[in-house]
């Protein structure tokens, strides 16, 4: 035993958990390894907080935006705490959500979204918007609420442009306007 500690076997003892300690270092910092805190996929390309972005025209305003925290990545774009209020045929629409992805012109909605127009509020609790066809096609509960009417269902889609609405197991409260 009082072999094993002596000076010679110290200094190989010395050189050979160096060489161990080496070989190890060796892998963990390889570089074919992917590293997921590097991962380009997971990077966005620009990030923007507390902002207000408007597009206009020669004339007027068409659609104001706000939004707490905006990210982009390569393949799509995230919002959350979103107002978007849109000026169509000089009425403001707006649609209210915390959460919002855009891929391309469609929006996804996975936590709820409020759409009001024309003094109506049409709340989904989860939908997609398809920006050039004016389209909310919503998945799940829903309701509507208006001066005079109260309308509650599933699966609503609301074609803006065409003045169409579908649903099912709708049940509605309609108020009669009196005169």
């Amino acid at each position: 035993m009082k072999n094993l500690f002596n000076i010679g076997n110290s200094v190989s003892f010395f050189f050979i958990s160096l060489l161990v300690f080496s070989s190890i270092a060796v892998f963990l910092f390889d570089d074919d390894k992917e590293r997921v805190y590097l991962n380009p996929i997971d990077l966005p390309k620009i990030e923007f907080n507390n902002f207000i972005i408007y597009h206009m025209n020669n004339e007027n305003l068409i659609t104001k935006m706000q939004a707490k925290n905006a990210k982009q990545f390569d393949k799509f774009e995230e919002f959350n705490d979103v107002v978007l209020e849109r000026l169509n045929n000089n009425i403001i629409d707006k649609i209210v959500t915390s959460n919002a992805i855009k891929k391309d012109n469609v929006i996804f909605f996975n936590n709820g979204v409020n759409d009001f127009r024309d003094g109506y509020d049409l709340y989904t609790k989860s939908g997609v918007y398809y920006i050039n066809d004016n389209i909310l096609d919503g998945d799940g509960y829903f309701y509507i609420n208006g001066n005079f009417q109260d309308i509650k269902g599933e699966n609503v889609y609301y074609d803006a442009n065409n003045g169409i609405v579908t649903a099912n197991n709708i049940h509605a409260k309609l108020k009669i306007k009196n005169k």
